[in-house]
C-alpha cells in the first residue's frame, strides 16, 4: 500500500504541520494495512511518550520526515532497546520486524515481555541520520461505571434507564450502548458522559445483556466494557387467596398474593364498600410484598359482613373471594370477640358469662368455632376445652396453643341456683380466672 503525501495537495509548510498533527493525534487510519488487524497501532514521527496497554499486542511504525515534509526512503532501519539491537524473532518470537521503503515496523505480541513503564525503544536509520525515541508511559483505561449494574429484574410493561459514566479515565473516550444479542448500537456515540439508555414499556423480548463500551480515542483498538443483564418478569394478574381466623379478642383476615410487580396495591372492602383503616381505630391493615392482613381488634355488630381484598398491579385488578364475619345474636357485645363464645353440645343454647344453665345440661363444652382451626403465617391456633365438676362448681378450662408453643387459658365456674324447695335446678356460669400466657 502506497502512503505518500502528494506534493500538489498543499504548500510545504502547511502540509508538514498537517501531516505531523494527524499522525501524532490519531494516525491509525494511515497505512493501516501495515499492522495486523485488531492490534494497537502507533505511528512514531519524533521522540514521544506513548500510553498503551502492555498486556495487549502492539504495533509500532516508525517514519522519518525531511524538511519538505516528505517521507525519507531507507532500508537500514534498526530497532534498539537501550543499546541492544532487536532482531526479528527475538524474545521467543515475540518481536516481529518488517519494513517498506519508507516505514519500519515492529510488532510485539506480548509487549510486557520486552518493556515496562518508563522503558525506552529507539528506531533509527543511518542513511537518513535520524532516530526517534519511544518512552512507555503508564496506561490507565478502566471499565465504565454502569447503574444499575449486574443483573436487574424488571416487570413487563415497566420502564428502565441504564446509565454509563466515566470511571475516571483520562482523555475523551467514545461511549456507546450495545445490544449484545445482535451487536447493534442503541445510542449515538458520544465522548461526553454520562450516556443513558432508556427502555420504555419493556416486553419479554427485552430480556438479555446490554453493554456500555468505551473506545480509546487515540488507540481505537482498545475497548473497555461493562455489561448489564435484564431479566423481564412476565406480568399477570396475581393469584389471590383469603383466610380468616381468630385470635384472643380479635378477628384476623389474611389476603395472600403472588406478583412480580413492586408497585402492588391492596385495598379492602366490607359489603362491597371500600374500607378506610385510617379512620377506624379498631381496624388495622398491614400490607407486605406477599400478603395484606386486616385485623378487627374489637368485634361488634358494626363489623359484621363480607370482607374481601382487591389486589392491583400493572396487569389489572382482582378481587378475592369473600369471608363472612358474624356474631351470634345471643352473644353479649361486652365479650368483644366471637372467640369467647362457648356452646353446650347437648343443646343449641349458648353459654356465656352470667348465663343460667339447666342443671341437667351436659358438662362437655367446646368453642363455637371449633371447626375453624386454621394455619396461616405461623399463627396455628388449636382450641381444646374440658369440663370438670368440683363439688358444686363446674370448672371449664379453655386452652389455646399457638405455633410458637405458647398457650393461655380461661376458667369459668358454675354456681348452683336453688328453687323454693331447696333443690339445685340450675347454675350460673362466670369467668373467675385468667391464666397467664406461658
Amino acid at each position: 500500500m502506497s502512503c505518500r503525501f502528494h506534493s500538489d495537495q498543499a504548500p510545504v509548510g502547511v502540509r508538514s504541520l498537517l501531516m505531523v498533527f494527524l499522525l501524532l493525534i490519531n494516525a491509525d487510519w494511515f497505512c493501516q494495512a501495515q499492522c495486523p488487524p485488531d492490534v494497537v497501532s502507533v505511528f512514531i514521527l519524533n521522540d514521544r511518550t506513548i500510553h498503551v496497554p502492555l498486556t495487549e499486542p502492539l504495533c509500532l511504525q516508525c517514519r522519518f520526515l525531511d524538511k519538505q515534509g516528505n517521507f525519507f526512503t531507507f532500508s537500514d532501519g534498526v530497532w534498539r532497546k537501550g543499546s541492544t539491537v532487536l532482531n526479528d524473532g527475538d524474545f521467543n518470537g515475540n518481536v516481529n520486524l518488517s519494513s517498506t521503503s519508507d516505514t519500519m515496523r515492529m510488532t510485539l505480541e506480548y509487549p510486557d515481555d520486552l518493556v515496562n513503564v518508563d522503558d525506552t525503544i529507539t528506531c533509527s536509520s543511518s542513511s537518513t541520520g535520524q532516530q526517534n525515541i519511544i518512552t512507555f508511559g503508564d496506561f490507565v483505561f478502566l471499565n465504565p461505571t454502569v447503574s444499575p449494574d449486574g443483573s436487574v429484574d424488571v416487570t413487563e410493561g415497566s420502564n428502565l434507564t441504564l446509565t454509563c459514566s466515566d470511571p475516571g479515565n483520562t482523555g475523551m473516550p467514545r461511549y456507546v450502548w450495545i445490544n449484545d444479542s445482535d451487536g447493534s448500537e442503541l445510542t449515538p456515540v458520544i465522548n461526553n458522559p454520562p450516556l443513558s439508555l432508556s427502555i420504555i414499556d419493556i416486553d419479554r423480548a427485552a430480556s438479555g445483556s446490554y453493554t456500555c463500551r468505551l473506545t480509546h480515542i487515540v488507540l481505537p483498538g482498545i475497548n473497555r466494557e461493562t455489561t448489564v443483564t435484564i431479566n423481564v418478569q412476565p406480568l399477570s394478574i396475581p393469584l389471590v387467596d383469603i383466610y380468616i381466623y381468630q385470635s384472643t379478642g380479635s378477628v384476623i383476615i389474611n389476603c395472600t398474593y403472588e406478583t412480580y410487580d413492586s408497585s402492588i396495591d391492596v385495598k379492602w372492602e366490607r359489603n362491597d364498600s371500600l374500607l378506610d383503616p385510617n379512620s377506624d381505630p379498631y381496624i388495622t391493615v398491614i400490607t407486605q410484598s406477599s400478603y395484606s392482613e386486616l385485623t378487627i381488634s374489637s368485634l361488634t355488630q358494626q363489623y359484621i359482613g363480607g370482607y374481601q381484598c382487591i389486589v392491583t398491579n400493572g396487569a389489572g385488578s382482582i378481587k378475592s373471594g369473600k369471608v363472612n364475619v358474624t356474631i351470634d345474636p345471643s352473644v353479649s357485645s361486652s365479650t368483644g370477640s366471637i372467640s369467647n363464645t362457648l356452646q353446650a353440645t347437648s343443646s343449641s343454647s349458648v353459654i356465656q358469662p352470667s348465663s343460667t344453665i339447666q342443671r341437667s345440661s351436659s358438662i362437655t363444652i367446646s368453642p363455637s368455632n371449633t371447626q375453624a382451626v386454621s394455619s396461616q403465617n405461623d399463627r396455628t391456633v388449636v382450641y381444646a376445652v374440658s369440663g370438670l365438676i368440683v363439688g358444686a362448681v363446674l370448672i371449664i378450662l379453655v386452652v389455646v396453643i399457638t405455633a410458637t408453643g405458647c398457650y393461655f387459658y380461661r376458667q369459668y365456674k358454675a354456681t348452683d341456683k336453688y328453687d323454693v324447695n331447696g333443690e339445685a335446678t340450675s347454675f350460673t356460669l362466670e369467668e373467675f380466672n385468667d391464666g397467664p400466657e406461658k
